[in-house]
């Protein structure tokens, strides 16, 4: 995979619904299997990651990439992509598993299993200057590294560490609403329920319980706790 910008350009789209502003976090790329990574060289924060976030007026999205000699590579929270490999395991392939974004060729990639330890990175989206917006909704699938390791315990090792998906397991994303440091309502949402619902797809996802929030933060559970806590995203809309 190529690990090239290649940046056409990325859109908050506003727009005057009743004289209410809406933005909406979309990305394009003007080349296939083009991944951004963070350009900061400074700001360490453990492990190795170096923290470069990433933001789209109004949006900021936690970002790290690290270089362990063998080059550079994304770490934890969000970036984005237009890679479309849906049939390579491991966690080098940040693919979605639809191969392309909602409208566009690209979308956001997350890590969001840097919450799970003391000194890493949580997936989380905020606003610059701090300011609140109301949250409209957003589209979420499964990675290809996720899907691969829970449909056939492919996860790119040569020994899975991924056990046996059952009838009764689960991998659920929630999307967790703040309003400075108070927490206002969470969403669940089921990557995968069982051995045969596992997402493939974008799938709409109603956010407006959340409120006015200052910050999203999205995390990951699952019955197996070794399966990948990756997931993408794509078409957030919020609302001042």
């Amino acid at each position: 995979m190529a690990l090239t910008m290649g940046l056409v350009f990325v859109s908050c789209d506003k727009e005057k619904e009743d004289d209410v502003k809406s933005y909406t976090l979309s990305v394009s790329l003007n080349k296939a299997d083009s991944i951004y990574l963070g350009t900061g060289t400074e700001n360490i924060y453990g492990y190795g990651y170096i923290e470069d976030d990433i933001t789209f007026d109004p949006f900021i999205l936690t970002h790290s990439h690290v270089d362990w000699g063998f080059g550079n590579s994304f770490g934890e929270g969000f970036t984005y992509t237009s890679c479309a490999n849906d049939s390579t395991p491991g966690f080098m392939n940040l693919s979605a598993i639809t191969g392309k974004g909602v409208k566009t060729n690209a979308y956001f990639i997350a890590n969001a299993g840097g919450a799970a330890y003391e000194g890493g990175m949580a997936a989380a989206i905020s606003f610059k200057d701090g300011k609140a917006y109301k949250v409209k909704d957003c589209y979420v699938t499964n990675s290809t590294y996720a899907y691969l390791a829970i449909k056939y315990q492919n996860d790119g090792n040569p020994e899975p560490m991924v056990g046996p998906w059952e009838n009764n397991s689960k991998f659920t994303l929630s999307i967790t609403g703040y309003n400075g440091n108070d927490k206002t309502a969470s969403v669940d949402v089921a990557l995968a329920d069982g051995k045969n619902n596992i997402l493939n797809i974008w799938q709409q996802v109603d956010l407006t319980k959340l409120g006015k929030v200052t910050k999203i933060v999205f995390s990951t559970t699952s019955t197996d706790p070794m399966t990948p806590s990756y997931f993408c995203l794509d078409q957030l809309t919020v609302t001042e």
